[in-house]
């Protein structure tokens, strides 16, 4: 009996910690449905389908719903080899690049983390060292793309 009251115990305290595994507050995916034309001059990209999430976006803005640390992701297939720049724009301000492609190719990628504030709103610019299009493809093809992917790591509460 003693035995089967330990496993018990067991069973419930591996349930709770199960139970407390955190999903994140805030997350969101977009993507594009057509090709999207940048420019050396540098260009945001314009989202036009969420794939999945929470947050607000609308055109090339992602609106940050609470203070935390934000992972943000990119994936970006190109119409030609070029090597691309990428940015994010905070508030309408350009931070420094967080990815570069330093050799010409047709596959871009990036990923930076920073804190961010509840309404900052933030979007992608992309600088390519000639004029290319961005291309558009499903997820799970060769050259997928364009992708975002923010997702809330922390907040902070009051």
């Amino acid at each position: 009996m003693i035995d089967i009251i330990r496993r018990q115990q067991q069973t419930s305290t591996q349930l709770a910690v199960v139970q407390n595994v955190e999903q994140p507050d805030a997350t969101i995916t977009l993507t594009r449905t057509a090709l999207q034309a940048i420019t050396t001059a540098g260009t945001l990209i314009t989202w036009q389908s969420l794939t999945r999430g929470n947050m607000t976006w609308s055109g090339t803005g992602i609106t940050i719903p609470t203070n935390g640390y934000y992972l943000i992701q990119t994936r970006i297939a190109t119409s030609a080899n070029v090597t691309l720049f990428q940015q994010i724009q905070l508030n309408g301000t350009n931070l420094g690049y967080f990815a570069a492609t330093e050799v010409t190719s047709t596959y871009h990628t990036g990923t930076t983390m920073r804190y961010l504030l509840a309404n900052d709103v933030i979007r992608l610019r992309l600088l390519p060292s000639a004029n290319v299009n961005v291309t558009q493809a499903a997820e799970n093809t060769l050259a997928e793309s364009p992708f975002i992917h923010v997702t809330q790591l922390t907040r902070v509460t009051a």
